[in-house]
């Protein structure tokens, strides 16, 4: 795709440079057909005596390449023969002007000549080897103009201005040269760019189309919030992914154990955000559905236990040092309704109780689901009976490290707590609404700097 993409810069580069040779050399020849004519009046005062025969040589040259740059359409006449037509004929009138004047006149229409040669080398753009035939034309020119016409002799000719007109001439080669050659990069680099932009451009779409699809993947395996609606439960989930995928996931069913209703929920952050994470959160969620697929019932720690297996196994992690420690941390739930039980094992997350504008905090256990280097121990249960009106809540980390606020610090677990209790009373609607507009509010025009999920379920 890329070699396709820059073939045709060599060819876009002629064409560019085709039409700012055709502006610049536009540009020069009408004010060089102007002042041409101009001359001729100081030609009058300067050297009187061949003043006629001067306007007569400029009114020839100055129609000849006025013509040819008037119809160079017609002709199909290039841009760059234009000026250097025009060029030729300069060097032609002053080549004649330049021999047949004495020494003190010839000194005066130096400074004429050498402005010949110096306007080129500031306006013309051609290659090298016309620059060099120009230098040429004009050495040869002179020379057989001298040895016919002149007046002079050798020694005067090149004494009173012809040596200096030489070297300006030789001279003037090199910043045509390097004009040419500067113009004809700064054109191709342009066009180079352009497309290797465009290369990108359409690679970036290609991966924003394959992430959009991800995207759908992902929201396919997430509960819905149909499905969130439909549970017999007031919940909500606050779930705002940093990029167009998220490592963030959350996952709920609902069961039967030895006929009493059951709510299993976890909520789960994966390493890395964006695609790697959204990968893992894929991976997650499939391992906990095949182990809530068995027909065993697991209690929440056992589960976790599980779910490491299968984790480690996937990913072919062995602990061996240095090794990539991708995993998880993860909360999980049960929740008995009738009860009014709560069962919970972390990895590294917690779960919050809020209950009468007080928070009960159980920590998971200090391990995450994936290989870590040190022993490896099995989750932990923990229980604990619930009341009426009490919150439960559930979330990754990204709420708490997100930086904002007037010092741009990060939001903190402690000041998450006091807003959780701040908020309990509310419904899950207004809840949900309420911690949106508290995390935007604070992150204000900073970036997101990860996923973020909270999970709130109210027990009746």
């Amino acid at each position: 795709m890329v070699n396709s993409e820059l073939t045709n810069v060599s060819q876009e580069v002629k064409i560019e440079l085709t039409k700012l040779t055709q502006a610049n050399h536009d540009l020069v020849i009408r004010v060089v057909s102007v002042l041409n004519i101009v001359f001729a009046v100081s030609d009058y005062f300067t050297a009187p005596d061949f003043w006629f025969s001067f306007l007569l040589i400029r009114i020839v040259i100055t129609t000849i390449f006025f013509s040819v740059y008037y119809f160079q359409e017609n002709l199909k006449i290039h841009p760059k023969w234009t000026l250097y037509i025009a060029y030729l004929g300069c060097i032609i009138e002053n080549s004649y002007m330049y021999n047949v004047l004495d020494a003190d006149t010839l000194q005066k229409f130096t400074l004429s000549f050498i402005t010949t040669f110096i306007g080129a080398g500031l306006f013309a753009i051609w290659n090298l080897r016309l620059s060099i035939l120009a230098v040429v034309f004009s050495i040869g020119l002179n020379a057989i103009l001298f040895a016919s016409m002149s007046p002079l002799t050798l020694n005067e000719f090149l004494s009173n201005g012809a040596f200096l007109t030489l070297m300006v001439a030789i001279c003037a080669i090199i910043p045509i040269h390097t004009r040419m050659t500067a113009l004809t990069k700064e054109i191709t680099y342009r066009f180079q760019l352009a497309a290797a932009s465009s290369v990108i451009a359409n690679k970036n779409k290609n991966i924003l189309d394959s992430i959009e699809y991800a995207k759908r993947i992902q929201d396919a395996m997430l509960p819905s919030q149909k499905d969130l609606a439909a549970l017999p439960y007031e919940c909500f989930v606050f779930y705002q992914p940093k990029d167009i995928v998220s490592g963030d996931f959350y996952w709920f069913n609902q069961a039967e154990q030895n006929d009493k209703k059951l709510l299993n929920v976890a909520i789960g952050d994966c390493t890395g955000h964006g695609v790697p994470g959204a990968l893992m959160s894929i991976l997650g969620m499939s391992s906990i559905q095949e182990i809530y697929a068995q027909d065993a019932l697991y209690s929440p720690h056992q589960i976790l236990d599980q779910l490491r297996k299968k984790i480690t196994l996937n990913l072919k992690q062995t602990g061996v040092l240095g090794e990539q420690k991708d995993g998880m941390d993860l909360g999980l739930i049960h929740y008995y309704p009738e009860d009014r039980k709560l069962e919970f094992a972390g990895a590294h997350f917690p779960v919050w109780i809020v209950r009468n504008q007080s928070l009960i905090e159980i920590k998971g256990d200090r391990m995450p689901i994936g290989i870590h280097y040190g022993k490896e121990k099995p989750f932990t249960l923990q229980t604990i009976t619930l009341e009426e009106g009490d919150w439960i809540y559930l979330f990754t980390d990204g709420f708490a490290d997100q930086m904002g606020g007037d010092l741009n610090k990060k939001y903190l677990s402690k000041n998450f707590k006091k807003f959780l209790l701040s908020i309990a009373h509310l419904s899950t609607d207004q809840q949900k609404e309420a911690i949106e507009k508290e995390f935007q509010n604070w992150k204000d025009q900073n970036d997101q700097i990860d996923d973020v999920l909270v999970f709130g379920l109210r027990v009746k």
